[in-house]
């Protein structure tokens, strides 16, 4: 074979990877577009678990271990808005004989900014439910439950294809009422928070 035909397909090979590289990079671009659009459907949540050691060791049992687990799904019934639904978050901890478990339900509707890049900025409002029940030995036990809300910020990063990295600043207001109780039992939350979503 000639010089100038190892060239011309040589020349080619290169053209045609380039056509190739930049087909997908406009796809993933026009895809990446198309998230908070009416119809999509975003999954996502997260898994944590933590152990601390109290000091001294002896105290209150030494260790608290604490698991949570909070999945989210959500879905756009009209362009950049969003209906979210965190069916259950679960958070459990154990210390010394004692565990406490809280199992939190919220709606969360929001609107997602839709822009040219890959940032989508957005805004959600969380309304919903809150128990909490704690056993300790001796046959010691409490419950307490109540209407927590609250709100959300932040912004979503296409970072692949179909995937979000989502981080936000959150404020909520966690109600946890005794039975008989006159006046609100709970905390104010504020929290930074990050994790991923996909979407399809």
């Amino acid at each position: 074979m000639r010089a100038s035909s190892k060239l011309q397909i040589f020349s080619l090979t290169i053209v045609m990877c380039m056509i190739l590289v930049n087909g997908a990079q406009v796809s993933f671009a026009q895809d990446a577009r198309t998230f908070a659009s009416r119809g999509t459907v975003e999954l996502g949540g997260n898994v944590s678990f933590s152990s601390m050691t109290m000091v001294p060791s002896d105290y209150s049992g030494g260790t608290i271990s604490m698991l949570s687990i909070a999945p989210f799904v959500g879905y756009f019934p009209a362009d950049g808005f969003e209906i979210g639904f965190n069916p259950f978050e679960i958070t459990h901890s154990s210390m010394g004989g004692s565990s406490t478990t809280q199992i939190m339900i919220f709606v969360a509707p929001s609107y997602n900014f839709k822009t040219q890049g890959i940032a989508y900025p957005f805004i959600e409002a969380l309304l919903g439910y809150t128990s909490e029940s704690e056993s300790e030995p001796e046959s010691y036990s409490y419950d307490a439950s109540g209407f927590s809300w609250g709100g959300r910020a932040g912004v979503k990063l296409a970072v692949v294809d179909r995937v979000l990295l989502n981080i936000g600043i959150q404020y909520v207001q966690i109600t946890e009422n005794p039975s008989g109780a006159s006046s609100r039992n709970g905390y104010d939350e504020f929290s930074i928070s990050g994790g991923f979503t996909v979407w399809f």
